[in-house]
Parts: structure tokens; C-alpha cells; sequence
């Protein structure tokens, strides 16, 4: 079969035409309008409100399951949203309006039926320092996050989460486990300094300084409160048949158990006259009450204006929304088992549950693992299980507020500080260094910077490190280079295996260089570029294969551009005419020397500039 260009000539198709080099531009009206006339009809409508596709389908003999289910999670999802709504220094009822409203969004909106919304310790941890400085003005906030995560969605983004790798993603979980863990210590042993604030180092100094403060009842109910945590949850697999649901649903029930214990407890107390806990307080009963998001706040006799909320919030804009989609989809990716995961819905439905949430409470929401695990194990059928525990949530506010206000502390710092020592990604951390030590510097240097600079710059920081070692991958690409004999023709191989960009441009001009004058000792007649795996080439490319081809001519070499696609070749045509000459398609390495060889006595270059 003959070549589709002969060296020397044109470059032609097989039918004789002469090829097209130009670049054409692309039509950005064919490629977005499509788009937005499918965000506009009543199918997408459906998809996008994610309940109108499911919810006129239900089957009625779903309904038992889906509420056993959302009660099951309304016994852990009251005291943990109390818990991480104290964590993030606010009102204990904030934490349960935020997953009030989370989970009535998502019933809404949300595509996997396992995924439970809600306030979780990592988001509480993200915010606390931005309440403590605007108060409910964090708020806008989770207002901006919610709009970013929501534009995540409409525009496709979800590839941004790619470059969050494996190691990172266990590195962050460490430090945030650590710093969570950390900031529950003072409430653990009863300390009434608040610190300076409740990250790593701050609340280890505090709890150090202020160790005589420390309350005899209140670590003693802590600490027996997390051993009962950490036993129920290392039982939940024990026994047979009954006796293995038994322990099951025991271990899942074991939050709501503890936290009624450590009430009943206060609640005896204090019949008795006496009180020796710090108990959780007020909990404002009644629904949620609706608020904007201010632009710009009064907070401790300091004005904040929108500008100054801004500065506050600093990179949490973009932290929040890249953590809360990265939670959403690694759950769902989970717990759907073999069915395909909607990452663009996802990030929708998990966008307007901020949206929605920030006119109500400041606490952002994301998918709760532990609540979403609980859903599972319940046999949850449809999203309906969040609105039943939205409902719950609801008639707790309305009836139990009252006593939300014995439970201790203590009990729940237990709780928070129990659900880190699970969290931990023990086995993700062996299989790191197992599998690609190199892998332990984004996951240390996420730790590191988690914990002692804050968790949105951790995450940051991991990301960044770990697209250097990808920039490095890219700028030294693997290049194969293979010396061979065609008659007497003495030929050298250049094979690169990726794309070629910018940042590798000059290592592979000096690739090729040193092996043809010092790998080979100048014993070279002809380099093959062969481009059967390049696909792409940007201006920086073609301009060092260019000078390639002037340093390789006053050497008295020769050079084929072989397999060069119409893309990748019409950039280095576009540059110079001359590169056509250069190009070759023949079928063969073999050929293409033949080719090259045949030409005007072995290889007569034309130069410019």
C-alpha cells in the first residue's frame, strides 16, 4: 500500500487533494447552543428536580422502608447537628436547622437515594473561625459556596475534582480528624476557657494551661462515653443470625443511646438539686426562622463591610464548595454500588441545599458519610427517607427543645471525638505507602498544613504539590529512542508517549540532541520523530522542533516527522511551509527511511528563519 505523501512533495490525502493546514476555529454557537436549549426543556427540568422523576413512579410498598430509614437517622443526625452546630460556634439549634433544610433539598433534588445531607464536623471545622469573627454573617458564606457548587453543576466542572488525588484526600481527612478531635478536648474534661481558638495547637494550650479546670464528672462521663461509643461500634459485626441485628442496630442507635443516658443523667441531677456537667443549654424550639445572608455585619463592636466579609472568608469560597463536592460524590460513588453516578446532579442538588440553608442557619451542609452508611444499613428505598428525617427534625424542634437542654457537653464531645477514631483512613495511609512512597510528601504535606495552618490552605497545599510532581510528569515525558540500520542509513528512533506542550518542548529538542551527539557520538544520519502518540502540540513546540531541525541540520542530520497527525503537523506547517517536506505517513519505519533516502541525494534541506 503507498504512503499518503511521498518526502520532498506535498502533503495529499490518498484521493490526490492537497491537505488543509489551516486552523479552523471552533463555532462556539454550535457547541453551547445545544446545551443551553437542554437546560431549557421539561426533560431536563425533571432531571435537574431530581423528585419529579422518581416521585410519580413511587411504589407504595417503598414507604415502610423509607420511613424505618429516616428515623434511624433522626436519632444520630439531632445529636451529632447539635454537636457540630456547637463545634462551629454557634447556637446547638443552628446545627439542626442546617440539616433540616439539607435534607429537604435534597429529597428534592438528590439523585442517590443513600446520600443523607448535613452539617458535618469538617465543615463545621472550616467555618468556626469565620463565625467567630462575623457571626451569623457567615451565613453569606455558605450563600457563596452554595452558588459556586451550584455553578460546579450547571458548567460541568466536576473534573476539578480529579486533581484531588487519593493522598490528599487521606491527608485532609487526617488533619481535620486531629484538629476536630483536638477541639472537643476542652469540652471533654468540663474547661470553661474558651482559648484563643480551636485549632490544633491553640486548643492543646489551652487544655494544657487551664488542665486545672478540669471537671471530675464530666471527663469521667466522656471518657466512659467514648469507650461505650468505640465498643458498640467494634461489636456492630458480632454474633449470628438475631444476635448480629441485634448488635447491628445497637451500633447504629449508639449516638441517640448515649446522648439520652447522658440527659437522663443531668435530668436526675438536677430533680436532686445538684448539677455536675456543663450542659448544652437552650435550644430555641419552633421552626427555623428565615433570614438573608447580611452583606455586611456589626459583630463584638466590629463592622464588617461586604468587602471585609470577603477578605474574612478568604479562600473558604472556593474550599468549602471543592470539599462538599468531593464528600457528595465519593459517598455516592459508595453507596450506589454498579449504578453511574450523575456527578453534575450531585453538585446541583448539593448547591441549592446551601443555597436554601444560608437563609436559615450559617452552617454549610455536605453528604454525611455516617448518616449516609446508616441509611444504607436501614434499607432506604428512595430520597423520600430525607424527607422523613426533615420531618423529624422538625417535630424535635417543636417538641423535645425542652430537653435538648440536659444533654452534657461531655457527651457530646464523645461523640464527635468517637466518630474521628473511625474516620481516620487507617488502611488508605498503608496502601499510600505501599503502593508509591513518593505519594507520603502530598499526604504528610497535607497533614502538616491541615493541622497547622488551617484546612482550607491543607487541601490547597496538597493540591498544589501534587500537580508539581503532575507538571513535572508532563514537562519530562517518557520518550523512547531506539538506534537501527536501514541501509547503511543510520537512524535514530524518537518515540515520545504523551502529548507534547510547552513544558516539554526543550526536553525533548535536548533529549534528542544528546543522544545524537553524545549517546551515538554523532554516528547519526537521520532522526524519525515519529507522532503516532502525539495528539497535540502548542506554539512553543513547533518552534523547538524547529530550532531541533536547524541544530540537527548543521550536524549534517536529517530529520522525518513521521505519523504526524493533520492536527499536530498542520501547527508545525503553519509555522513554516518548509516543515512539509518533512512530513511523512509512510506505513513503515523502514518505508519512510526508503523515502527519505530516495530523495535529492539522501537529504537537501531548505533553511530559514
Amino acid at each position: 500500500m503507498n504512503s499518503n505523501s511521498e518526502l520532498g512533495g506535498n502533503h495529499n490525502h490518498s484521493d490526490g487533494t492537497e491537505t488543509d493546514f489551516k486552523e479552523r476555529l471552533p463555532n462556539v454557537y454550535s457547541a453551547v447552543a445545544p446545551h443551553i436549549r437542554s437546560i431549557c426543556t421539561t426533560k431536563s427540568l425533571r432531571r435537574r428536580i431530581h423528585v419529579l422523576e422518581w416521585l410519580p413512579k413511587y411504589p407504595l410498598n417503598y414507604l415502610l422502608s423509607d420511613i424505618i430509614a429516616g428515623i434511624t437517622v433522626t436519632l444520630t443526625a439531632i445529636p451529632q447537628s447539635i454537636a457540630y452546630g456547637i463545634l462551629a460556634n454557634l447556637q446547638p439549634q443552628d446545627g439542626i436547622y442546617s440539616n433540616l433544610i439539607g435534607c429537604f433539598m435534597y429529597f428534592l433534588f438528590g439523585s442517590v437515594k443513600d446520600v443523607t445531607v448535613a452539617p458535618t464536623s469538617i465543615m463545621a471545622i472550616m467555618v468556626q473561625g469565620i463565625v467567630a469573627k462575623l457571626g451569623y454573617g457567615a451565613a453569606l458564606l455558605t450563600l457563596l459556596a452554595g452558588g459556586v457548587t451550584f455553578l460546579f453543576g450547571l458548567f460541568h466542572l466536576g473534573f476539578l475534582v480529579r486533581f484531588i488525588s487519593m493522598p490528599v484526600i487521606t491527608g485532609f481527612i487526617t488533619a481535620a480528624c486531629l484538629t476536630i478531635g483536638t477541639s472537643q478536648l476542652r469540652s471533654l474534661l468540663g474547661i470553661s476557657s474558651p482559648g484563643k481558638s480551636s485549632d490544633f495547637i491553640d486548643a492543646w494550650e489551652n487544655v494544657v494551661l487551664n488542665i486545672g479546670q478540669t471537671r471530675l464528672w464530666d471527663a469521667l462521663l466522656g471518657f466512659s462515653s467514648i469507650a461505650f461509643l468505640v465498643i458498640l461500634r467494634l461489636t456492630k459485626d458480632c454474633g449470628k443470625g438475631h444476635w448480629k441485628t441485634f448488635f447491628k442496630y445497637l451500633a447504629l442507635l449508639r449516638n441517640a443511646m448515649i446522648v439520652i443516658i447522658g440527659a437522663c443523667l443531668a435530668y436526675g441531677f438536677s430533680r436532686s438539686g445538684t448539677q455536675p456537667f456543663v450542659l448544652t443549654g437552650h435550644v430555641e424550639s419552633g421552626l427555623p426562622p428565615f433570614r438573608v445572608p447580611p452583606f455586611s455585619i456589626t459583630n463584638n463592636g466590629t463592622y464588617y463591610s461586604f468587602s471585609d466579609m470577603i477578605s474574612v472568608m478568604g479562600t473558604s469560597i472556593i474550599t468549602i464548595p471543592l470539599v462538599s463536592t468531593l464528600e457528595i460524590i465519593s459517598i455516592g460513588k459508595a453507596f450506589s454500588k454498579d449504578k453511574m453516578i450523575d456527578a453534575t446532579q450531585e453538585m446541583f442538588a448539593l448547591g441549592m441545599c446551601n443555597l436554601a440553608v444560608a437563609f436559615f442557619s450559617p452552617l454549610p451542609v455536605a453528604g454525611s458519610f455516617t448518616r449516609t452508611a446508616i441509611n444504607n444499613s436501614s434499607g432506604v428505598k428512595t430520597s423520600l427517607g430525607c424527607a422523613v428525617t426533615a420531618a423529624l427534625l422538625m417535630l424535635s424542634l417543636a417538641v423535645l427543645a425542652d430537653a435538648f437542654y440536659y444533654i452534657p457537653k461531655t457527651t457530646l464531645a464523645s461523640v464527635v471525638i468517637s466518630a474521628m477514631i473511625f474516620m481516620v483512613d487507617y488502611r488508605g495511609m498503608a496502601e499510600i505507602w505501599r503502593v508509591k512512597k513518593i505519594d507520603m510528601v502530598p499526604f504528610i504535606a497535607t497533614v502538616i498544613a491541615g493541622v497547622f495552618l488551617g484546612l482550607d490552605l491543607g487541601i490547597l497545599i496538597g493540591i498544589a504539590i501534587n500537580s508539581c510532581v503532575l507538571l513535572y510528569l508532563v514537562s519530562a515525558p517518557e520518550i523512547d529512542i531506539a538506534f537501527s540500520l536501514v541501509e547503511d542509513i543510520r537512524v535514530l528512533l524518537i518515540r515520545p508517549a504523551i502529548d507534547l506542550t510547552f513544558s516539554s518542548a526543550e526536553y525533548l529538542r535536548d533529549r534528542v540532541l544528546q543522544a545524537v551527539v553524545k549517546t551515538y557520538e554523532n554516528e547519526v544520519d537521520l532522526v524519525v520523530l515519529d507522532g503516532s502518540r502525539v495528539n497535540f502540540v502548542d506554539t512553543t513546540v513547533v518552534k523547538n522542533v524547529a530550532s531541533l531541525e536547524n541544530d540537527l541540520s548543521s550536524r549534517q542530520v536529517g530529520l522525518i516527522l513521521w505519523r504526524w497527525n493533520k492536527s499536530t503537523a498542520g501547527g508545525m506547517v503553519r509555522l513554516r511551509d518548509g516543515f512539509r517536506t518533512l512530513l511523512s505517513n509512510a506505513e513503515s519505519f523502514v518505508e519512510a527511511v526508503q523515502q527519505w533516502k530516495a530523495s535529492s541525494d539522501g537529504y537537501l534541506k531548505e533553511t530559514s528563519d
